[in-house]
């Protein structure tokens, strides 16, 4: 009788305790929060995983700059920095509606970085997507010249790259 109580004790404890360690509400409310400070997109980027940085961003002020790194063959390791619009979810989110990485409108966390001509967007994804989405492994998307993918924010590096066909 003793030991049936006491395994009833444990397994309500850990009950309470499963219950207790899920702040759903706490948790999304910080993705917003910090995918609204200029911190979110701060940072560099790669298209493939384990490769240099080739994007820059960096947060001038009130607004977002975008670098991209130059070829082996210029002077300069990166080219001049240029301005990036800060477009709200709902209106951003038309460079990533037709994607084929099983993306939505609610797996965004905030603003989109939207360059002026449209050629590239960048979206920080909710903390959760990367583990729900098997097609998603980043916590950003980006949408390149109409295509929709993961890209992967890694260290900034001076490391030169060869463009070109290989």
């Amino acid at each position: 009788m003793k030991r049936s109580f006491k395994i009833g004790c444990l397994s309500l404890a850990a009950v309470l305790a499963a219950c207790g360690d899920q702040p759903v509400a706490t948790t999304n409310t910080n993705d917003t929060a910090s995918a609204s400070t200029p911190d979110a997109y701060v940072g560099c980027y790669t298209i493939e995983q384990g490769a240099p940085a080739t994007i820059k961003i960096s947060h001038d002020g009130a607004q977002y700059l975008m670098q991209m790194k130059e070829g082996a063959d210029k002077e300069q390791v990166w080219d001049a920095p240029e301005r990036l619009e800060q477009l709200p979810k709902a209106q951003g989110w038309k460079h990533f509606s037709t994607n084929s990485i099983n993306l939505t409108d609610a797996d965004v966390s905030a603003d989109i970085l939207v360059r002026p001509d449209e050629v590239l967007a960048l979206a920080k994804l909710q903390e959760t997507t990367a583990n729900t989405n098997p097609m998603i492994d980043s916590g950003y998307a980006v949408a390149l010249m109409g295509a929709v993918n993961t890209i992967y924010q890694v260290p900034c590096d001076e490391t030169r790259v060869e463009f070109g066909s290989q």
